[in-house]
């Protein structure tokens, strides 16, 4: 595959990308949109500062770019994180809950868990302890418990065809990077 340098998509909009964290926290993103319809969104998140993510064999230079792909009836999303040339860096895919999506705003409950994928196709799993005292304390429903334990039956028996459904989804809405 050519190598190509990124170019952000014209005119594509401002958006909001809203995580609800289990305690409470909200953390916002500033993004932009690359595509919304009723099921899915996609935003573009350029990733200034980079950095290492401990515990990881991920390093996420400055500039990097990230894809942030949102279902309203799936219990996952995924970031597509790029170097700036176009070279997967990493996927980084997480439980969540209560997606919703619009024009302005990306929102959605997170449900701790985190599975980072690399180029060669190692499968990385973080914050299990942290689920597991969350709902031990009661501090995570049963309910919540339940969906982040489908989201990593489905992360972790399908990560590769995601995946490859990601780069279906970029070929066929042109989302060229």
């Amino acid at each position: 595959m050519t190598k190509q340098k990124h170019t952000p998509p014209a005119a594509a909009p401002p958006v909001i990308e809203r995580k609800l964290k289990p305690g409470g926290e909200v953390r916002e993103y500033s993004c932009t949109l690359l595509h919304l319809d009723p099921g899915m969104a996609v935003v573009r998140f350029i990733m200034s500062r980079g950095g290492a993510i401990p515990g990881i064999p991920v390093q996420v230079p400055p500039g990097s770019v990230s894809d942030g792909y949102f279902w309203k009836r799936r219990p996952y999303n995924v970031y597509r994180m790029r170097h700036k040339d176009g070279s997967v860096i990493a996927h980084r895919f997480d439980a969540v809950t209560d997606v919703s999506l619009s024009t302005e705003m990306v929102a959605y409950r997170d449900l701790v868990l985190d599975w980072w994928v690399t180029p060669e196709g190692a499968i990385i799993e973080e914050d299990r302890a942290e689920l597991e005292a969350l709902a031990a304390s009661g501090d995570l429903s049963a309910h919540d418990l339940r969906l982040a334990t489908l989201a990593a039956q489905q992360v972790l028996g399908r990560y590769r065809h995601i995946i490859d459904e990601l780069e279906t989804i970029e070929r066929r809405l042109g989302l060229s990077f």
